[in-house]
């Protein structure tokens, strides 16, 4: 009973006490405790704030990190999508032009019809250098039909040929070659494809020079004649040596080139030794 009335004392207390302040504090009497408690608490109140503000700012920021990662994959995606979509463009716009000077010869060569044909493959190595295009018998291509640029230029020569689509072995194949000439002087030799599909002209005459055009030579039935197939670019050995090495730039970009004619009113005749 004793400490039930002790209880009751401090809780009548405690009571009367929150009573006393809170009416101090509707007539005011506690203002200038505040204020002291306010002065005094202020230095802790700065430390802390100057403490805990940049932690708040990184947390955050950190909250940001997600949509800016986000932003940034978005950013590389619509970036790699418009050099993808500049890139087909510009392989289009090549094609296009490839085709518009194919349109040209086939309506000025009225000697000679020529199928146009995409190349779909490549097999090239240091010493094959092949392609297939997808054009075949249903497109009226025979084994042995001559294969030109769209410049017009000697690209190669049908090998093998099915339905919808045929094999062509360019001039640069180590298997290949063609009876030529050069342009000025009608000096004759075989234009041979070589390793890493460079060409040399072998048999050339002694009075060949760098620049020198060569051309297609008729001799062995194989080729029309004056295609061009390309440039002198080296001639090693002396004026005095009975033939010289020559090397040929082909007069085409054969690793690059996208589409080709096929010359199909030409009629192949096997009058030589060259083999295509």
């Amino acid at each position: 009973m004793l400490i039930f009335s002790r209880y009751s004392w401090w809780v009548g207390a405690m009571v009367g006490f929150a009573l006393l302040l809170t009416a101090a504090s509707q007539v005011g009497a506690l203002n200038p405790m505040q204020g002291v408690f306010l002065t005094v608490t202020a230095p802790f109140e700065n430390l802390l704030t100057s403490i805990f503000r940049p932690v708040a700012g990184f947390l955050g920021d950190a909250g940001n990190i997600n949509d800016i990662r986000d932003e940034n994959r978005q950013l590389r995606l619509e970036n790699e999508e418009l050099r993808n979509q500049a890139t087909a463009l510009q392989l289009d716009s090549e094609r296009l032009k490839e085709l518009e000077a194919a349109l040209k010869i086939s309506q000025g060569a009225t000697s000679q019809q020529f199928v146009a044909a995409n190349i779909v493959h490549r097999d090239a190595t240091p010493f094959v250098d092949v392609v297939s295009i997808d054009r075949g018998t249903n497109d009226g291509l025979k084994a042995g039909m001559v294969v030109v640029s769209s410049q017009n230029t000697l690209m190669g020569t049908v090998t093998d040929v099915f339905k919808d689509r045929a094999f062509v072995r360019l001039i640069t194949d180590s298997r290949s070659k063609v009876a030529a000439e050069v342009l000025d002087t009608k000096s004759e030799g075989i234009i041979r494809g070589s390793a890493n599909r460079t060409l040399t002209f072998e048999f050339a005459q002694p009075d060949i020079k760098v620049g020198d055009v060569i051309v297609t030579s008729a001799l062995t039935g194989r080729y029309p004649a004056g295609l061009r197939i390309g440039a002198v670019t080296d001639v090693a050995g002396t004026p005095q040596d009975v033939t010289r090495r020559v090397t040929v730039e082909p007069g085409v970009r054969l690793g690059t080139a996208t589409t080709v004619l096929v010359m199909t009113t030409f009629v192949p005749q096997n009058l030589g030794p060259a083999q295509p």
